[in-house]
């Protein structure tokens, strides 16, 4: 037996590794016993071993392991693959036997045959048979095992299903779970961001007004400031991370950042809101009720897949360069405190220095 390709501890950070850099499948190259090293099987004989004819795909190569993304390896009974296997978003079934490692990330895993090497899944649901015999490790991470009572394990066996606690994640990785999983995900941002607002609303409600007011008109120069606001945060976040003084610094910043986009958010929320009701209603809306409207139709469109990421995004933005450009909502526009008022400018031949002083009692003779 050849030297492991991929150590037990190695295999997931290499697997993820390929998942970035993996070209297209190469083309098969699969062997009998004692069979030509040159040999390829044919569909047929591909189907004779046990494949699932035209639908089915050997993928090997002479001189790297074996990639396939989203597509189907197959190593039939009485078939030897001498390389390693790598599956990102497939299928994988070895009934024959593999002389390396057999990785598969997101994908399935059954194994009837004989595996040389170690075993890795990852968010795999993963079939071991009775008839199985694998010499290296046995790494589940993320996925169901179902292993039969009568396979062989030469070495250790770790299983990390945590999906399980996932609900709609159990039994396995699936593209369907996965999107119920984002929405999920949504509705919890949605519900914190609701009551992030209900809390600016009751402390800053005076600043909501001002910043809704002067939304219409400086639009276009709030996009600007919240790109330019967000690219800074960023880099500056960043610098400050650097040393390990600067990290509590950089997460303060961040969240700052947050605060304010907050508050122009309830701000355009409030506008929205307010308008809605004085052209729908027929009437004036309270803080709170505005807000709250506003808040439901942000909530619709972001929920919609790919349209609701953008629209959050370019309402984010605006959001911060509206609350920027207003400071924060305040009545007083952005100066140095304290600063002089300019010089006056004098007509031309107006008499220069400062002017004459009368003594108390005397007039014009």
């Amino acid at each position: 037996m050849k030297p492991r390709v991929l150590p037990r501890v190695l295999a997931v950070p290499v697997a993820a590794i390929l998942l970035l850099t993996a070209g297209p499948a190469y083309p098969s190259q699969a062997r009998e016993r004692g069979a030509s090293p040159r040999a390829t099987p044919t569909p047929a004989a591909a189907r004779e071993g046990g494949g699932e004819g035209p639908g089915s795909h050997l993928h090997f190569s002479r001189d790297s392991s074996s990639v396939t993304i989203s597509d189907v390896a197959d190593v039939p009974a009485g078939m030897v693959h001498h390389d390693d296997i790598v599956a990102i978003f497939g299928k994988v079934r070895v009934a024959g036997e593999v002389t390396g490692d057999v990785v598969v990330i997101m994908g399935s895993l059954e194994i009837s045959g004989k595996v040389d090497g170690d075993v890795v899944g990852v968010m795999s649901a993963t079939r071991i048979a009775d008839e199985a015999d694998i010499k290296g490790d046995l790494t589940i991470v993320g996925g169901p095992l179902n292993r039969a009572p009568g396979a062989h394990i030469g070495g250790e066996t770790v299983n990390l299903n945590f999906l399980d606690f996932v609900p709609f994640l159990r039994g396995g990785f699936s593209w369907g779970a996965l999107l119920w999983v984002l929405f999920l995900i949504k509705l919890t941002k949605l519900a914190g961001l609701f009551l992030v607002l209900l809390l600016i609303t009751a402390l800053v409600p005076r600043r909501l007004s001002i910043i809704a007011t002067a939304f219409p008109n400086r639009w276009g120069m709030a996009i600007l400031a919240g790109l330019i606001g967000y690219c800074a945060t960023v880099v500056l976040c960043v610098i400050l991370a650097v040393t390990l003084i600067g990290i509590p610094l950089a997460i303060a910043l961040g969240l700052a950042a947050k605060l304010v986009k907050w508050i122009g958010l309830a701000s355009i929320l409030f506008l929205l809101g307010q308008t809605a009701g004085r052209n729908v209603l027929k009437r004036e809306l309270s803080h709170f009720a505005a807000v709250m409207g506003g808040f439901a139709v942000y909530a619709v469109i972001y929920l919609v897949p790919i349209l609701g990421s953008f629209f959050s995004g370019a309402l984010s933005v605006m959001a911060l360069g509206i609350s920027i450009l207003t400071r924060f909502g305040s009545e007083e526009p952005w100066r140095k405190p304290g600063a002089q008022a300019p010089p006056t400018v004098q007509p031309p031949g107006a008499p220069t220095g400062p002017p004459p002083a009368y003594a108390a009692g005397t007039g014009a003779s």
